[in-house]
């Protein structure tokens, strides 16, 4: 009797054990980026040459960095994601919407706390993510290996008082306040390196305390091995985060279906410098990272970034974003919005302001050379 109970628990043991090993190989251990995200989207190669990653079952109004919280580290700013897969596509690759395929997450294997771009003025901070034609580089930090501006759409914007808070998501501005405020925001990106890791400074934590007025706890990272058991939780001293120890395969896509497809991709591969792909060296653009101090400006915002600072001359593109989107059919019959219409009022009337000194200085041009002529005959 004895005998037989010491078999069946050696069968129990070994099954259990199968079991175990079975779900790190398919669930998200330290194997590979293709069997970790499998379960929760789609593997797709584009033009032949590039396998990027495809969520499913999300919302229609989804986007990357949306849901979750910020939480500041030894590192700077960590993401803290409240989706599954989030140790890995909001700490490793970039993001990139196609016009296809929709949202489309590029792999790559360098960590960093996340990987975006900031906006902020005295009120309000806004994050974005960063395109695949971010590069980092250390002594440099982020550069742009063709000229790209990120849409307006792409942006979440917050109150400083609500930036940390664990439901975030719920204190988003509307699209329409985001249009005004984008408008009246500086450009920032500042990116390090320090102890072999990529360090998020973003916007500086004191500003952050200073106009949120609020506790903003400092951690530390804690390195883990499986994507699974990341994050916060309820410690206030550490933040897990999926740093596995042997290096990321991101190849082994044996038991991973992949998707060959045929249909043109909005993004250009040939300009990649991420993952395991050459680095670009023809025609990079840097993004200048803007370490002053916020200047308050008569209208009390500060001054908007010099068109050189971020690739696409943001000013003249976004403008004509926000004169497209008031211009779309309903969108006046809103809801009216007290601080969205001050702000939207400021720009529109910038704007006005701008195209008439404009349109004043070509007629005094055409007219001084008009008079040069005369005096000349």
């Amino acid at each position: 009797m004895k005998r037989l109970i010491f078999v069946l628990l050696i069968m129990i043991f070994g099954a259990a054990f199968k079991i175990s090993v079975a779900q790190d190989d398919n669930g998200g251990g330290n194997r590979d980026f293709y069997a970790s995200l499998s379960p929760y989207g789609t593997w797709i190669e584009l033009n032949n040459s590039l396998t990027v990653w495809h969520p499913l079952h999300v919302r229609r109004d989804w986007s990357p960095y949306k849901y979750g919280h910020w939480i500041w580290t030894d590192d700077g700013w960590y993401w803290d994601s409240d989706e599954p897969y989030g140790a890995i596509v909001y700490h490793y690759g970039r993001w990139y919407n196609d016009d296809y395929y929709g949202w489309i997450w590029v792999p790559d294997h360098v960590w960093a706390p996340a990987w975006v771009e900031w906006r902020y003025n005295d009120n309000y901070i806004g994050w974005a993510p960063l395109a695949p034609y971010a590069s980092f580089s250390i002594g440099t930090g982020i550069r742009f290996t063709r000229a790209y501006e990120t849409p307006i759409s792409f942006w979440h914007f917050v109150g400083y008082r609500r930036m940390c808070d664990p439901y975030v998501f719920n204190y988003y501005v509307s699209d329409r306040e985001r249009y005004g405020i984008y408008s009246y925001t500086r450009y920032r990106t500042n990116y390090g390196y320090s102890n072999g890791r990529v360090i998020n400074r973003g916007v500086d934590v004191d500003y952050i305390r200073q106009r949120g007025g609020g506790r903003i706890v400092e951690r530390q990272i804690q390195r883990v091995d499986d994507s699974r058991h990341t994050g916060a939780g309820n410690n206030d001293n550490f933040v897990r985060a999926y740093m596995p120890r042997e290096q990321l395969a991101g190849t082994n896509n044996r038991n991973v279906e992949i998707k060959r497809t045929t249909k043109p991709s909005s993004l250009d591969v040939s300009r990649l410098d991420i993952g395991n792909r050459n680095p670009v060296a023809r025609n990079e653009y840097n993004s200048t990272s803007d370490n002053r101090e916020l200047k308050r400006t008569n209208n009390n915002m500060p001054d908007r970034e010099a068109p050189g600072n971020n690739p696409g001359n943001l000013q003249e593109n976004n403008r004509q974003q926000i004169r497209n989107y008031n211009n779309q059919p309903g969108r006046m019959n809103r809801p009216q919005l007290r601080q969205s219409n001050k702000l939207q009022q400021r720009v529109q009337n910038n704007i006005r302001r701008r195209e008439n000194s404009q349109q004043v200085k070509r007629e005094s041009g055409n007219n001084k050379g008009n008079f040069n002529s005369k005096v000349r005959r």
